[in-house]
């Protein structure tokens, strides 16, 4: 009854940290690379997009914030 009971505290399936975590590792990334291959195909044709460069370079410095989140 003691084992049923300390296994009762823990999920068994997903985290919301891990769920956090995979959400900042991967979509922030995704969006960057959009974000800055839009602007490149923008800035080709003459209209510089400064701020979709910027938000691009920031998006892709949020993949580290999935690092600082605890590991269960």
């Amino acid at each position: 009854m003691a084992a049923g009971g300390s296994s009762a505290g823990k999920s068994s399936g997903w985290g919301w940290r891990r769920v956090l975590r995979l959400t900042l590792t991967v979509v922030p990334p995704l969006v960057g690379v959009f974000l800055i291959g839009q602007a490149v195909v923008a800035s080709i044709g003459g209209d510089i997009r400064r701020w979709e460069f910027v938000l691009g370079a920031v998006c892709l410095c949020l993949t580290f914030a999935g690092r600082l989140v605890p590991e269960e």
